[in-house]
């Protein structure tokens, strides 16, 4: 319900930075230039950008929202004309723990009339669930597509609902937030906790099954009818649809599970070979003596140094 959905909007961020042919990366972040956020705190609040939409009468709250994005100054420097076009990838996180993924936008319009006062999106006329992008607070926006399913605000880590999903552009999610959501399951097993600086490829398999595998946050496709209809009295085409769509459910799972569970071990093995470095009495740096010639008789190519604790 529209009255509900306000509740998934508390604390949620919205940033966009540039992406462009010298830093081509999909991953939001530095070095990518911030081009500017969008943030909702709390009901009412003044400083919210981040707006639920509502019917035309205002009567009726939507449970969809838009967020303005202020472009900021250095990135409108680089255009002359009216209407440009921008490469955005989207950082959107909720309480500072990043959400399902990032979104990449190429060829994001920005769009305006010097001195048109810009309007704050309130009813669905006004824009889409996405984020605008505005030329300096004083200009029309344009809009980058961005269509983000918030789920439960009460997921979290450690909450016995542990949900976390790796972007569908294939950069590594954080690793803090990796960690606490790999814990938050280990803590979960009534097997008893696992090493986590130990981890095998089928435990990290299962561990990312588990975390990709939220029924609440991704819900079974739902039949078009009673199953016991659909496979009795139903038509063809709503079985096969149904089937179809539970192939391409799980499919998806298992192909964002796999992925996960490469990040997962590669975390795992990156607390093994931290504990042993810290566990090490004496470690031994090897270098090389000669880089601009082959050595000599009786000269050495490189040499090594222990190092001692």
């Amino acid at each position: 319900m529209g009255t509900d959905f306000e509740n998934y909007l508390h604390e949620l961020t919205v940033t966009a930075y540039q992406v462009d042919f010298s830093s081509p990366d999909t991953l939001a972040a530095p070095p990518h230039q911030e081009i500017g956020s969008a943030v909702y705190k709390s009901a009412n609040d003044p400083t919210n950008t981040i707006y639920q939409l509502t019917d035309a009468f205002e009567t009726t709250l939507y449970s969809v929202a838009a967020a303005v994005i202020d472009v900021d100054p250095s990135i409108l420097a680089k255009y002359t004309a009216p209407q440009s076009l921008v490469n955005v990838v989207l950082s959107v996180t909720r309480n500072g723990r990043q959400l399902r993924e990032d979104d990449l936008d190429y060829d994001v319009q920005l769009w305006g009339t010097p001195g048109t006062p810009y309007a704050v999106p309130h009813t669905v006329a006004d824009g889409i669930a996405g984020a605008y992008l505005t030329l300096d607070g004083s200009q029309t926006g344009g809009v980058v597509g961005l269509y983000l399913p918030l789920a439960d605000p009460a997921f979290d880590a450690g909450s016995g609902e542990t949900y976390l999903v790796p972007s569908s552009d294939g950069s590594p999610p954080d690793f803090t937030d990796l960690g606490t959501a790999v814990n938050a399951i280990l803590a979960e097993d009534p097997t008893g906790t696992s090493n986590p600086t130990d981890l095998t490829a089928p435990q990290c398999l299962h561990i990312a099954r588990e975390l990709v595998g939220n029924r609440y946050a991704d819900p079974l496709p739902t039949p078009s009818s009673q199953v016991a209809t659909l496979y009795t009295t139903g038509s063809d085409d709503d079985r096969q649809h149904f089937e179809s769509a539970l192939q391409a459910y799980y499919a998806k799972l298992e192909a964002e599970a796999t992925r996960l569970a490469g990040y997962i071990y590669a975390w795992s093995a990156a607390l093994a070979c931290k504990a042993l470095t810290e566990a090490a009495a004496q470690a031994a740096l090897t270098f090389p003596v000669r880089v601009t010639s082959a050595p000599g008789v009786g000269q050495a190519a490189q040499a090594t140094v222990i190092v001692h604790n």
